[in-house]
């Protein structure tokens, strides 16, 4: 801490600033953020002294704001264009793929939301995006399987469901003589 009374240099303080509000970027994008205050804990666990009147400027002048996530629940989110991990985690319920698609389900009326951010992010290995009301149909490049897609999806957060060849070879009956895969 400064002494009272000592001079701050103002490159030293926008540092500070710049270094704060990265971490504030940082810290809605990967977790649920749903007040100020959660913020403030969030900082401050990360070795980080803010008040909420320092957050609340932060979240105005970076334009973050709150909207409804996938589960209903408020957050605070960050302004377009988003990361496509954040819309993921916030917006896609599931995935899964057939040949060189993947299939990303969302809540109704979302799915334009997330074609977007997929188009936006020039994933590589994605051909086109077509979306429905709560499907984004992801085609894939040549090269690149539906499969591919899900699991970069997934490591962007997104829950995948058993495949259906997977879910038929859990359902059926073992012979005597076989083990368990």
């Amino acid at each position: 801490m400064d002494e009272p009374g000592s001079v701050v240099d103002p490159a030293d303080a926008r540092s500070a600033r710049d270094r704060r509000r990265a971490l504030v970027r940082e810290l809605v994008a990967r977790h649920h953020v749903a007040s100020q205050s959660e913020l403030v804990a969030l900082l401050r666990r990360r070795g980080l002294d803010a008040t909420q009147a320092t957050v609340s400027r932060d979240l105005d002048e970076l334009r973050i704001g709150k909207q409804r996530t996938v589960d209903g629940r408020v957050a605070y989110v960050l302004p377009e264009p988003a990361g496509l991990a954040q819309i993921v985690r916030q917006f896609v319920l599931g995935v899964d793929a057939s040949g060189n698609l993947a299939v990303v389900r969302t809540p109704p009326g979302l799915a334009a939301a997330v074609a977007s951010a997929i188009d936006g992010a020039r994933e590589p290995g994605v051909l086109a995006t077509v979306q429905g009301d709560d499907t984004v149909l992801v085609v894939a490049a040549e090269g690149t399987t539906g499969r591919d897609l899900v699991q970069r999806f997934a490591a962007l957060g997104a829950t995948t469901p058993l495949s259906s060849v997977a879910a038929e070879e859990a359902a059926r009956p073992m012979t005597r003589n076989q083990e368990p895969s």
